[in-house]
Formats: C-alpha cells, structure tokens, sequence
C-alpha cells in the first residue's frame, strides 16, 4: 500500500477521533483544576504547621510540580508517538493518568503519616504532569490528523475546548460534593470525592480509543517508511528554531490559561472574602459558557488566519484583566458581574489558545510532529502554566496590591504576541500536515535523516 491508498477518513471517524481528543484533555484538565479547588482542604492536612496563607502558597507550588514532569513526559510519549503511533501512546497517557488519579485520591494525610503525606502529595503531582505530557498536544495531533483545510482550525479547537470543559467540571464537582455533604465533611474525607469522580470519564475515554484507528497522517509515515528511529535527535538537528517558539508561545497562553481558573477562585475568595462554594460554582458557569467563545476562535482560524486570532484574544485579555478584577472587588462579589467577567476571562484565555494548538501541530513535520509540540508545550507548561498561578499570588504577596495579576496577564499577552507575528498564519490542509508547515522547506528533509 502506498500513501495514496489511505482513503480520507469518514466524518463518524473524525466525529468519534475528536471526541476522544476532546474527553481525554477534558479529563487532564479536570484532575489538575480540580486540585486548585479543594487547596483549602488539602493545606491544613498536608501542611499543617504553615500558616493558612503559607499553606495555600506552598499548595500551589505543589500544583507547579505536576508541570515540572511535563517536559519529561513530552520526551518519552513523543518519541513513543512518533515511532509507534499517536493512538498507542495515548492509550497509555490515559491508563496512567487514571492510575495516578485513583492514587491520590486514597492518599493519607499529614495525622497518619507525618511528613510522608506531603512527599507522597508532590509524587503524584509529578506522576501526574508525567503522564500529561503526553496526552493533551497528543490529543491535539491525533485530532487535526484527520483535519481538512476547511476544518483545521476547528478541530484544532477540539483540545482546548476539552480543556474547557474539564475546569467546568472540575469547581462544578466540588462545589456538589459540598453540597451534598458539608464543610466538616469536606476537610475531613470530602476532598478525596472531587479527585475520585473522574474515573469513569477516564475509562470511558479509555474505551473509545481502544476502538479507534491510528491517525492517516502516521498511516502515511508508516507506509512510505519514514518513521524515525530518534526523533528527538532529528527535532534538534533540524527544528531548534522553531521548537523555540512554540514554547515560547505556550509559556504565554499556558500561564494566562491557569491564572484564570487556578487563581482568580483564591482572588474571590481572599480578596473579596466570597465562599468557595460560591466562586466554584461562578467558574462552572463560566467555563461552560466559555467553550462556545473557543470554537468561534477556531472557525476564525478557518476564515482568516492563526496570528490575527492570537492577537486579538491576547491583546483583549491584556485590556480587560484589571478592570474586571477592579469590578469583582469593587462590587464584593456581585455575582452577576463575578460571572460574567469570569466568562470573558476564561473564554479568551481558552481563545487564545486555540491558535496555539494549530501552529503547534502544523509547525513541525509528520516524523518529528509529536515529539516537537510535545517537548515544546511541555517546557511551556512548566514555566507558564506551573509559574504563572503561583506568580500571581506570591507578587500580591509582595506587593500588597490586590490586582497584581493582571500584570502577570499582560505581560504574558505580550510575549504571545510578539512570538506569534513571527510565525506562518495561513491555514493549512489535513494533507500539508503530513509534510509541516515550518518556514524551513528543509524541515522534512531533516526528520527523516535518521530513521
């Protein structure tokens, strides 16, 4: 068979492809959001001998540490995923992912097994954002291998949009646990619910991958015998250039991605003094409302081109960033304007992303694909999306300025921004992805130096 006898995939291949993408970041997503909700449980329990503002920050550094194994996990699964296929590799992110899930929530806590309890905490944040980095811009590559040139920058959304997703399943998930029981009961066992509530998502996911086929632009690479045999030796013998910059840009939407959801609940509630309760259900809201702003951002992409939608969604949340915080502060908490202003945060932030997921995917060439987004947005989760929450709140620690986070935001934006005019913003076919769209021309050459 050659390459030419790979037919097109059907739209229920595409439909069930997407899905798969979708639910598998929905469930990343989920397990690390979900973390940020319950830190006012879990500081006093595993820290408990901080201070409570102490304790929070320390939490949060915790949550970093899932993003220091990312880049890890993008090296193993990326070069996996390039040598034996994006659908292998990603039934593996999501069994682990489930296993390390299933761990945490059975956790024991500082009063059974003293300093233990924070060492086995980090262990399995740093599972795990192991297996994480591997499974969202593998997600990402699976579904835009299907795409066409009318729907690239659609289903490049997919991703983000699952993403989207889970930070609404996440604070909606613990705000019904409390219901349903108490803030006693939260404190003491309650928390471990949120963390456990995510399985049968993930098996589910589990389930529809297991009957999925591998993606036509990998069947392409199979069939013409250009699999590398050393990926990552073939990425920085012929795409430094670019793996800079698509780290670069996923260190600013990454960073600006997490401030939203990850931060502006402990804003809410410190600043402002609202109930948790109340500000996880404002993000529910919000964060549903905010995925049709995703798609809308990705049928852009499709009518005009990557730059000009990174652009005007990064420029926005620059603008906006402090008068909303001004307004939530200003009005105590109004929740109509609370919700609404999440939604627009939450909603750009996801936007903005959805430019980033395209060019990762199209940046590099079929051979290498997997293994560049994924090394290049994990080093960008690590120092944006594990720096960025905590950066925000220790610089309004410092400063004593309750809306120093909206610095953080737009100096984020503007390295976005910089980065991305610097990059190809054309729409790309699902057939161009099996070749890159680099500005290299010798790119392809490169990746299949080594195989």
């Amino acid at each position: 068979m050659t390459t030419s006898d790979i037919a097109e995939p059907s739209r229920e291949t595409v439909r069930r492809a997407s899905l798969a993408g979708f639910l598998g970041t929905a469930v990343e997503a989920y397990d690390f959001i979900v973390f940020t909700y319950i830190i006012v449980y879990l500081a006093p329990l595993f820290f408990p001998d901080d201070d409570p503002v102490t304790g929070v920050l320390n939490s949060l550094l915790v949550l970093g540490t899932g993003f220091l194994a990312r880049p890890i996990g993008g090296i193993v699964f990326g070069r996996i995923g390039d040598r034996r296929g994006r659908r292998f590799t990603l039934i593996l992110t999501i069994t682990g992912m489930g296993a390390v899930t299933a761990l945490m929530g059975a956790l024991p806590t500082h009063a059974t097994v003293g300093t233990l309890a924070p060492v086995l905490l980090v262990l399995t944040r740093l599972l795990q954002g192991f297996f994480a980095g591997g499974e969202q811009i593998g997600s990402a590559t699976f579904v835009t291998e299907h795409a066409s040139v009318a729907n690239h920058g659609f289903l490049s959304a997919m991703t983000p949009m699952g993403f989207g997703m889970g930070t609404a399943l996440a604070p909606g998930a613990v705000a019904l646990t409390t219901m349903l029981t108490s803030e006693e009961t939260m404190a003491d066992w309650g928390w471990r619910i949120p963390l456990l509530l995510s399985i049968p998502l993930m098996a589910y996911t589990l389930y529809l991958r297991t009957r999925l086929e591998e993606s036509p632009g990998f069947r392409r690479l199979a069939d013409s015998h250009e699999v590398p045999t050393a990926p990552v030796r073939a990425l920085f013998r012929g795409h430094t250039r670019n793996l800079l910059k698509v780290t670069a840009l996923s260190v600013s939407v990454l960073a600006i991605g997490y401030i939203m959801p990850a931060y502006m609940p402990l804003f809410m509630q410190q600043q402002v003094g609202m109930a948790a309760g109340v500000t996880a259900g404002i993000a529910t809201f919000a964060s549903a409302c905010s995925i049709a702003i995703g798609f809308g951002a990705g049928l852009l992409i499709d009518k005009s081109d990557r730059r000009v939608t990174m652009v005007i969604f990064l420029g926005a949340l620059a603008l906006i960033m402090f008068p909303i915080m001004y307004l939530i502060k200003a009005t105590d908490g109004n929740i109509v304007v609370t919700a609404l202003g999440q939604m627009l945060l939450i909603g750009f932030a996801g936007a903005a992303a959805v430019p980033v997921y395209a060019t990762l995917t199209a940046t590099f060439p079929a051979a290498v694909r997997y293994t560049g987004a994924a090394i290049g947005f994990g080093v960008g989760s690590a120092l944006g999306g594990g720096l960025g929450p905590y950066l925000a709140g220790k610089f309004t620690e410092m400063t004593g300025n309750a809306y120093a986070a909206a610095g953080v935001v737009a100096a984020a934006a503007a390295l976005g921004i910089s980065v991305i005019l610097t990059m190809p913003g054309r729409r790309i076919a699902g057939d161009e992805l099996h070749k890159g769209d680099s500005g290299d021309r010798e790119t392809g050459r490169a990746a299949t130096e080594v195989v």
